[in-house]
């Protein structure tokens, strides 16, 4: 308000400027006696509804960026309050399984057909685990079987993101948000996956259970030549990812 203040008082100035000048143009042999108080008494009752008017506008221009905050603020306050869940899918050998994985929230709230009976045609979604050999697994000692957890990010700085494969680190320009090893469905199971990006210090979901339920199942990747040019790539070795910001 302090500058919008300023902006007054210049105005003010500059239009006792202006009003000088336009009276001079508009007839070159008026003179304009600074004793005649109803001169300035007009002058200054139409400066002063200008400025009513003025102050409005701002006023209206106020209300407006304070309504869209407040819808901001509340739209924040939702994803912030949704950035965990469960990691979902298709169940690993279904064969008309949907293919992308999904991050179900942990407060569903059901619509109006939840009850409707049970009926076979229908798509389904399981939640998802860990599937490797504790001898030898990018998830985590003892991750073999755990349910995996997930998150949603929300960035203030930064407006896209992408998953790069085969990469620990970001191309230039980029900024990193985190890496790990890229995980999907075993490759003679039915169901198709999505390329996933598992963080290097990979969690189980908190309270999960440590049973074989399968679901959806994360298997770390290996690279195989032929197709897939080696060099660079290499033959059965793992495959890391990282997930960039810009």
């Amino acid at each position: 308000m302090v500058t919008v203040s300023v902006l007054v008082r210049l105005m003010v100035i500059i239009s006792y400027v202006l009003l000088y000048y336009v009276s001079c143009a508009e007839d070159p042999n008026k003179r304009i006696l600074l004793s005649d108080p109803n001169y300035f008494n007009d002058q200054m009752t139409h400066l002063q509804a200008e400025l009513q008017t003025l102050q409005a506008t701002v006023q209206t221009q106020n209300v407006i960026l304070q309504t869209q905050n407040g819808k901001i603020s509340s739209l924040e306050q939702q994803l912030s309050n949704a950035n965990q869940g469960y990691t979902g899918g298709s169940w690993y050998d279904h064969s008309g399984g949907a293919a992308d994985t999904v991050c179900l929230p942990r407060d569903p709230v059901w619509g109006p057909y939840k009850d409707l009976p049970s009926i076979d045609y229908s798509s389904r979604i399981y939640g998802a685990e860990y599937s490797s050999p504790n001898s030898a697994t990018p998830f985590g000692q003892h991750s073999n079987d755990e349910e995996v957890p997930c998150a949603v990010c929300r960035s203030t700085s930064f407006v896209s993101s992408v998953m790069i494969p085969a990469r620990t680190t970001c191309y230039s320009g980029w900024t990193k948000a985190y890496s790990g090893s890229l995980a999907a469905g075993y490759y003679v199971h039915k169901a198709a996956t999505q390329y996933v990006c598992v963080d290097e210090n990979a969690q189980p979901l908190d309270g999960g259970a440590n049973t074989n339920d399968d679901g959806v199942m994360l298997f770390a990747v290996r690279a195989q030549c032929g197709s897939l040019r080696c060099p660079p790539y290499e033959q059965n070795k793992y495959l890391s990812c990282v997930v960039c910001m810009k």
